[in-house]
């Protein structure tokens, strides 16, 4: 039998009976949770997945941090950015690659977009076609958009900052580009915990935001042998998943994301913790092994 056919039972499942609310506050999604409005949804949504490299409660405050100086409404304040009378607003942040030069060139780039299209999601949409089996090209545009800018009021000359092209990769070079697989997965699914905000664009055409956390519960439940988390990973993965719900394939993220960041798979054999999980039949680390053979 065929590895999806084994596995749409046991991951629907997953899903339906995952906590979501429960862990939430876990999530780089609680920060644009905060907000109502979708342009601030929109905003506050973007800079958190991009910061979303790390754990939570690490890069979490720094978010908090930004969106605070932003005040009640990321998007107003984008609309409103000026260079010069808001330089010092972020003096001070610092978190792992990125300095306040990335947040300056961060508002200043999207006041750009947002003037010129409105939204990010028409911008998004620019780039998109339903011709395509998925959202990989519109990607490429869309973090292009940032990275091609004549930022050189922030960086002198125009070399971008290490930090500033992290927050945007580019699809072509190869790499999972989770954060905006990630940001996308908020904006466009229709269901909880997601805002299903831009409709522009199905939730068919998403690819998987591979992390470290998925990469291995992919391996374990025999959706990947790969080793290195790169764009074929990410397509491979998403192929699967589509076969077991062709309309709505990054569905399983959260719920798999969070099923091995809360402790509840170690990605190897454990009598006590894999016990209760539902995913144990289909778990390569339990392969032709009884209960009593696993390690205590």
């Amino acid at each position: 039998m065929p590895v999806t056919n084994r596995l749409k039972q046991p991951l629907d499942r997953l899903c339906r009976e995952f906590d979501w609310a429960r862990r939430v506050e876990q999530d780089a999604i609680q920060f644009p949770r905060r907000y109502h409005d979708p342009a601030d949804i929109e905003i506050a949504g973007l800079f958190a997945s991009c910061m979303a490299y790390g754990r939570v409660d690490l890069f979490g405050s720094w978010v908090t941090w930004v969106l605070t100086r932003m005040g009640e409404s990321p998007a107003r304040f984008v609309w409103g950015f000026d260079l010069d009378k808001h330089r010092q607003v972020f003096t001070g942040f610092r978190y792992r690659f990125n300095r306040e030069g990335d947040v300056l060139a961060f508002c200043l780039a999207a006041q750009r977009v947002l003037a010129s299209h409105g939204s990010l999601e028409a911008f998004f949409l620019e780039g998109y076609s339903s011709a395509h089996a998925h959202v990989g090209l519109a990607l490429e545009h869309f973090a292009q958009g940032f990275v091609g800018q004549d930022l050189s009021a922030v960086f002198p000359r125009n070399r971008l900052s290490y930090g500033f092209k992290h927050w945007f990769p580019l699809p072509s070079t190869g790499g999972a580009c989770k954060r905006l697989h990630l940001y996308l997965r908020w904006m466009v699914r229709r269901e909880q915990p997601d805002f299903g905000i831009w409709r522009g664009i199905p939730p068919s055409a998403l690819l998987m935001p591979v992390d470290t956390h998925i990469e291995n519960m992919a391996r374990s439940i025999g959706l990947t042998r790969r080793r290195s988390r790169t764009w074929r990973m990410v397509e491979e993965l998403t192929a699967a998943l589509k076969r077991l719900d062709p309309a709505d394939p990054v569905k399983y993220d959260f719920a798999l994301c969070h099923k091995r960041m809360s402790g509840q798979c170690l990605n190897r054999r454990d009598v006590a913790v894999c016990s209760p999980c539902g995913l144990k039949p289909v778990c390569v680390h339990w392969r032709g092994r009884s209960e009593g053979k696993g390690r205590r």
